[in-house]
Parts: structure tokens; sequence; C-alpha cells
């Protein structure tokens, strides 16, 4: 196939000398490709984040090879040239995600927790299409196969070296002279928080054009610079400070000011600031796929423990302004409510969205009428009624992957989506549990 630049249909309004955002260009390219890669594909039907980063940029725009296709704004003849390679690529990323919808099935039957499935699996599903075509051609490796040589015992391997290597007394002991000097380290500045607070109503508000877009970009390039996210980070570990939030409430601590956090070898709170050290690295070897490009044990300990002393646990300056920002927007959310006070016009989009959820119309009903409610409908009603709690535990482990791999957040259109798609897990969280509960509990039992 072959497109002029001035025949690709893209969506978003041209630059200077027909220069057009590489987003806008990908997302119009993508949903010329027509029914058949649903599940690589959002729930407004362009590509999923993941899909442009672990299939899309290496594998069919090859950006290691063709560093022109991996600027922001591309001039009409390069956007053309990446319009064109999507859109040829149809059949492999159809059958790639075929193969990824097989590979979903089995993991689920062979009950594979490890690794987000994502992450792991779409490099592999487009090469399986590329070098195998769809997985229902006689004579393809089988979808257990594939998994199994994915993964291999690879987590337990890793975990036990871990286990092996926190043993040693001597080694908590150097963890803990390390945390110690780490945590005095951290002083909070006397920045004034205003700013950076009302700076976020761009950064969370609407875009009607292009210069509206540069506008917010710019902002949220200003937040991220922003000392505020440090200090308030600071402070949460003083005592008596006036913070915006309490980082209880919002789920993040299970008491306040936050604590030193400790070494191992296990957690007795599930909240982000109060889990071990040890745990964090437990974690991040458990959603690891690159593991070879991970630190060895020691050194990933060593980061943890600074990681761990850091304000929020977040090392970098935009992973601690997108957990603030996330906060900032959690805190309006109210599914509940049938007028929640909002701010910012993402966090009214997503509120409107969480509305019209059928699970959370049904404990509306329920609490309207005021008859008996199945004890796991409580604890769903619970969780919508203080909505900030797994909201911001899921955007804080979010950030916490993305620190541990050194993966930006200075875009401010993935951060939205970012902050979005959290919402969005939490409430399938919601639905999952819903669905399991009646599974228990047919119509006409007990569950009402």
């Amino acid at each position: 196939m072959s497109t002029s630049p001035q025949a690709i249909p893209v969506a978003g309004a041209p630059g200077p000398d027909g220069q057009r955002p590489r987003r806008a260009v990908i997302d119009q390219a993508w949903r010329a490709i027509g029914p058949g890669v649903e599940v690589l594909s959002g729930d407004d039907g362009g590509p999923l984040r993941r899909t442009v980063k672990r299939i899309l940029d290496p594998l069919v725009l090859r950006l290691r090879a063709n560093p022109q296709f991996s600027a922001p704004v591309l001039d009409a003849e390069v956007a053309a040239a990446v319009y064109d390679l999507v859109v040829d690529n149809a059949h492999y990323l159809r059958c790639a995600a075929a193969w990824f919808a097989a590979l979903k099935l089995e993991r689920r039957r062979l009950r594979l927790t490890t690794g987000n499935s994502q992450e792991l699996y779409f490099p592999v599903c487009f090469e399986l299409a590329v070098t195998a075509g769809a997985p229902d051609r006689p004579g393809q490796r089988s979808p257990e196969t594939v998994l199994r040589e994915i993964h291999r015992d690879r987590d337990r391997t890793a975990i036990e070296v871990l286990n092996r290597y926190v043993a040693d007394p001597r080694v908590i002991a150097g963890l803990t002279r390390q945390r110690d000097r780490s945590w005095r380290d951290i002083q909070p500045g006397d920045t004034i928080t205003g700013p950076f607070l009302a700076g976020l109503t761009t950064v969370l508000g609407p875009a009607a054009g292009h210069r509206e877009a540069v506008a917010r970009q710019r902002a949220w390039s200003a937040l991220i610079a922003d000392a505020t996210p440090f200090n308030l980070g600071a402070l949460a570990r003083r005592p008596a400070q006036e913070l915006p939030w309490s980082i209880v409430e919002v789920g993040l601590s299970s008491v306040a000011p936050q604590q030193l956090p400790p070494i191992g070898p296990e957690s007795s709170s599930e909240r982000p600031l109060d889990r071990t050290v040890v745990d964090r690295v437990r974690a991040t070897l458990r959603r690891a796929m690159d593991r070879d490009e991970l630190p060895d044990i020691p050194a990933l300990c060593a980061e943890e423990v600074d990681r761990a002393c850091a304000p929020w646990g977040l090392l970098a300056d935009d992973k601690q302004a997108a957990l603030v920002a996330g906060i900032a927007l959690a805190v309006q959310l109210d599914p509940l409510t049938d007028h929640a006070d909002t701010t910012y016009e993402l966090a009214a989009r997503i509120q409107a969205r969480l509305r019209k959820e059928a699970y959370v119309l049904h404990a509306r009903r329920y609490l309207i009428d005021g008859g008996p409610v199945h004890p796991r409908q409580q604890q769903v009603i619970d969780d919508l009624s203080a909505f900030v709690r797994p909201y911001v535990s899921r955007l804080w482990a979010r950030l916490h992957g993305r620190d541990v791999w050194q993966e930006p957040c200075d875009d401010v259109d993935e951060v939205r989506a970012l902050l979005e798609g959290v919402a969005r897990s939490v409430s399938l969280d919601h639905r999952q549990r819903i669905k399991a509960m009646l599974e228990l509990h047919p119509a006409g039992g007990s569950a009402g």
C-alpha cells in the first residue's frame, strides 16, 4: 500500500508544513486496520499503550533502525511512512491478536500469575504471527508450549536468590544502615503548593485543539520540574504537618505520619508506604519480564532502600508529580454520589463513566432502598464510598514499576491515559468481585 502524505486521514490539526502528532498518525492507521485487533485496542478503539510500546514501536516501526519515526511530531513524508507501515502489517497484527487471546485463555487454565500478560506476551505474539501465522494453523506449537517456554520457572529462581540473600543478618544490618542515612537525607523545602495545584487544572483539563494540547504539555513539563511533589512527600513523614490530603485516608499508609520503611521480611500491611523493602523487591521480580536488564539482587535491594526512603516511595520527580496529580484527581471520585464536586475535566469524565457501571447503579439502588446487603456487596459499596484508596494504591504500584524500569512520565497524554486506566482497572476488580459473588450465590439465593 502506498499513501501520499496529503492523503493520510489523520485526526488532529496539522502543524506547520503539514506536521502531525505521531500519536495521531499511529491512532488513525490503527483504526484503518478494522476488526480483528480488539484485544490489542483500548476502549476508544485506538491501540493500547502497551501495543505501541511492545509491538508497534520495536517490531513494526523498528525505532532503533528508523529513529525518524520516534519524534513526537512528524513531517508529512515521515507521517505517511509510519501510516503505511502500520497498515501494511494489518495481517500480522490480526494474527498477533489471535495469539494473545489464545495465550490468555491458556494462562488462566495453567493458573499462571507472574508478570503482566500484555507486557510479557505482546512481542512474542507478533513474532509468532510473522514466523508461524495464525494460532489455528495445522502443525503450530500449542499455546501451552509457548507459555512454558516464556516462563520456565524464572520467577521462582530469582525469588529464591533474593530469599537467600536477605537471610544473611549482615545483609539486613547493612541495608538498615543505608536506610537510616537515606531517610535522614530527605528534607522538605519551603515551596508553596498553590501554583502546582493550580497547574493541575490545565493538565487535567480539556484541550479542544492543537494550541491547547501544546499548552497542556507545557504545563505538565513545568510541574515535573516543580519541587512541590518532593516537598509534600517529605512533609508526609513529619508530625503535625498540614498536607492537602491524609496519607491514611487516600490509602497510602496505615498510619500518619509516614514511618521509617522496614527492611524485611514481610509487611503486615498492604498499604504501599507500609511495605518492606524486601517485599518491594520481590514484587519487582514477580512483575519483571526482561530480568536480564535489572541489576543483580544486591544492587536491586540497595536501590529499593533509597526508593523506599524517597518522597512517596518513588525516586523520579516525574513519578512523584504523577502520583500527586493522581491523588488530586482521585479525591474527587465518588461514584455513589449524584453530584460530586469535580474541579478537573478528567475527573468529571471518569466519574461519569463510573456512575454508569451496572454494578454501581445496583449498589446505589441498594443504598436507596435500605434493604439487607450481602457482605460481599457491602465490601464493594465500601470500596466505592472510598474509591480513592484502591485507586491510589493501584496508581502507586504502576508508578513504582515505571520508577524501577526508568520509564518516563513526561508525556502529559500518557499520564492522563494512565490515570484513566487505573480507574478502569479498579472498576474491573469490582466487577470481577461481583461476578464471583453471583457465581457462588445464583439468582434467587442469599446474595440478593
